[in-house]
């Protein structure tokens, strides 16, 4: 039987291996019963605009595609069908499992096609096969039957690294995304293997790069000249966890990069990474393929010169905990460039590195930005878990650095990219340095030089022991830093020698008050301070939750122009409280809540003796309850003549004279009074005192010739 030709329009045809069966029989209808060989051909079957669709339903293998021209010839004859096809098939798919191996990509196939019926078996003779730019020769046979295997073998005399690359499983091609790869590929290949049940073939392909080229897309970086070979090899075609490709790289080079070693990934689900190879490379072209956004190199060097492995999850994007090995040699030579946020002007970083797989060292490390120099030296601690999620590294050694200023450090948090704003870590690696700051600045405070440990967990920072040479002083201190939900909190122990109380004000901003400044008050301060300050995302305070204690001595001081002694020396008319100096003051301070708390204390000079306490909002709220005691002379001076009753001033114990003042109010309107309640108060407890010892005069324990301190008397007051 023969048909010239058969043309189909606009049609449709899917064909389709079933688990049972097939939906592609030819059948010839006969009236005889008996059974006779059969010879059938069609010389042409044209499609003209058809679709087309093919499905394995074993193995989850489909085929779609749009054919604008297909000619097939076939051939019947007994048990052996031949065809012949010429077709080109538009926007084609190809998958396997899910993944797709030509993905709207034209095809075009040029092949006879033995199919034996009794044998089950398809025979393709040497064919063309064009996979978008990429030309192949194909031949192999097929085996349909209920125990189907596939044995196809290709090659190619030249196709090109990126034509190459469009054809690669999509698995495998996203892992190229933002790199652009030429030059001639020659490649040869199987796919074979049981295709029934839940069997998959297998896929072999070894290559040989020829003069071809690496890029990244968006950076002025590139390998030139590379001459590479190696395989790729997918036991399982759909399943890429057992998948594993090599490159050999004989030679890569470009206006001084070179490049020479031996690439193994496996498993491309969960890659598992091996280089041993040397590489002295553009620090611009590492960090490009690194795709370090938050740093721009301008210049340097990076050689790499061992063996390095590690594995990456490619779902959670991160390297598999301590999977990092390395063994081998480090060198970082005249790095410079600018680093966005924080944003520094890294002006040049030298690093020499050694590492076997149990210990990384630093054997030096010298770095400059902006204002800033500094070096180091150590070794890094459980180095395997360094690109961990939460590692467990740590950087052990020595740290110096000069012309530290700790607000060039702080990332901008609405603007940063990459992380957790609601992260508790401060750092993405542990620490444990012997530290020398010097010339150290954070706000306004600075240090001549601070030493000490620094140590770090991850979460927070902290120097536990740390003497500062600072404000014309010495400080010990434990300083640490934790994040604090969003915010953090700054954590501050120290122990002061001989401070300049007037530089201690004037670099800590007056401690955000605006009262007493460092134009008002000067002394020497020792003593201790602790105190607790929550930090804002901005590293600014948050007064609200501020906390500090200080039990301190203050010597050689003075308060000069305080406006409410000012407003002091005008109510009682004594000029010297303008300007009150003493030898020595001790008390105990204390804020929260926005207020300073200051128990009672005696300013003492040749002058007067002065007893104060109160609290001071720092909205500027005041509260202050004064005892003044004036010498006689002082008296004399300011001319205060008996006015009686008037004024609530009465004589103390050493025979002075002592005025019990209340002060209330802000600045803009302070009201200065008598104390008439605390006099009254005083005044009752001596008339106690007074009574106990008359008792125990008349009982013969004491006698009242014993009491040298006068009475109260409302009579013996002072006039204005």
């Amino acid at each position: 039987y023969i048909i010239d030709r058969i043309v189909v329009r606009n049609g449709s045809l899917h064909v389709a291996d079933l688990w049972k069966g097939t939906n592609y029989d030819i059948l010839k209808p006969s009236k005889g019963e008996g059974s006779s060989a059969v010879s059938f051909e069609i010389k042409s079957l044209s499609l003209i605009n058809c679709k087309f669709a093919y499905t394995h339903k074993p193995s989850k293998f489909n085929c779609t595609a749009f054919t604008p021209l297909s000619t097939i010839g076939l051939r019947l004859s007994g048990d052996e069908t031949e065809l012949d096809v010429s077709t080109l098939l538009q926007k084609s798919i190809l998958s396997s499992g899910g993944d797709n191996f030509i993905n709207d990509q034209n095809l075009e196939v040029d092949t006879k096609l033995t199919i034996d019926a009794k044998e089950e078996q398809v025979t393709m003779s040497p064919s063309e096969i064009k996979i978008a730019e990429v030309n192949l020769k194909a031949e192999g046979t097929v085996d349909y039957s209920n125990r189907s295997t596939v044995d196809i073998r290709f090659s190619n005399a030249n196709t090109t690294a990126a034509s190459l690359l469009s054809v690669l499983p999509a698995s495998l091609s996203s892992s190229f995304s933002n790199v652009n790869i030429s030059g001639e590929v020659v490649i040869n290949g199987k796919l074979q293997g049981k295709t029934y049940g839940s069997n998959e073939p297998s896929f072999f392909m070894d290559y040989s790069l020829i003069e071809g080229s690496v890029g990244v897309d968006n950076k002025d970086i590139e390998l030139t000249s590379i001459t590479a070979n190696g395989d790729l090899s997918l036991p399982k075609l759909s399943t890429t966890s057992t998948a594993k490709a090599t490159c050999k790289i004989q030679n890569a080079q470009s206006e001084g990069n070179t490049l020479k070693g031996l690439l193994t990934i496996k498993n491309f689900d969960r890659p598992q990474i091996k280089w041993s190879g040397l590489a002295d490379l553009d620090a611009a072209f590492v960090l490009g393929l690194a795709d370090s956004s938050g740093f721009q190199a301008k210049h340097g060097k990076i050689k790499v010169d061992g063996d390095l492995e590690l594995t990456y999850d490619s779902k959670l994007e991160s390297v598999v905990k301590n999977s990092l090995k390395y063994a081998g040699k480090i060198d970082v030579t005249d790095l410079s460039g600018v680093l966005t946020n924080p944003q520094l002007n890294v002006k040049k970083v030298d690093m020499k590195i050694s590492a076997d797989n149990s210990k990384m060292v630093v054997n030096s490390l010298d770095f400059s930005y902006n204002n800033t120099t500094g070096s180091m030296k150590g070794y890094i601690e459980n180095y395997g878990s360094l690109l961990d999620e939460n590692s467990n590294a740590a950087l052990v050694g020595e740290l110096k650095v000069n012309d530290l200023i700790v607000n060039e450090l702080f990332a901008d948090n609405e603007t940063q990219s990459g992380g957790s704003k609601s992260s508790k870590e401060l750092i993405p690696i542990k620490l444990r340095l012997s530290t020398e700051l010097y010339n150290f600045k954070y706000n306004d405070f600075t240090a001549t030089s601070m030493k000490g440990n620094l140590l770090s967990n991850r979460v927070a920072i902290e120097m536990p022991k740390v003497t500062i040479d600072a404000l014309e002083g010495e400080t010990q201190a434990a300083i640490g830093i934790k994040k604090w939900g969003e915010n953090y909190l700054l954590d501050i122990n120290s122990n002061l020698k001989g401070v300049s109380i007037t530089q201690l004000f004037k670099q800590f901003n007056n401690f955000e008050q605006e009262e007493i400044t460092d134009e008002h008050i000067s002394g020497r301060l020792s003593g201790k301070i602790v105190a607790k300050v929550i930090l804002d995302s901005n590293y600014e305070p948050i007064l609200p939750k501020l906390y500090a204690k200080a039990e301190i001595v203050l010597e050689d001081g003075a308060l000069v122009d305080y406006d409410p002694l000012s407003e002091l020396s005008a109510f009682v008319k004594i000029d010297d409280l303008k300007n009150v100096r003493f030898k020595t003051l001790k008390n105990t301070i204390e804020i929260f809540d926005q207020t300073i708390f200051i128990p009672k204390m005696r300013i003492e000079n040749n002058a007067l003796n002065l007893v104060i306490e109160g609290s001071h909002t720092f909205d500027n709220e005041m509260r202050y309850t004064m005892e003044l005691s004036v010498a006689e002379l002082l008296a004399t001076k300011a001319n205060w003549l008996a006015r009686k009753k008037e004024k609530r001033i009465e004589k103390n114990a050493t025979g002075g004279l002592t005025a019990y003042i209340l002060m209330e109010g802000t600045p803009d309107d302070l009201k200065i009074s008598y104390d008439k309640a605390t006099m009254k108060a005083n005044t009752k407890e001596e008339v106690k005192n007074e009574k106990k010892k008359f008792i125990k005069a008349l009982k013969g324990e004491g006698t009242l010739e014993e009491e040298t301190a006068e009475t109260k008397s409302y009579d013996d007051v002072w006039d204005e």
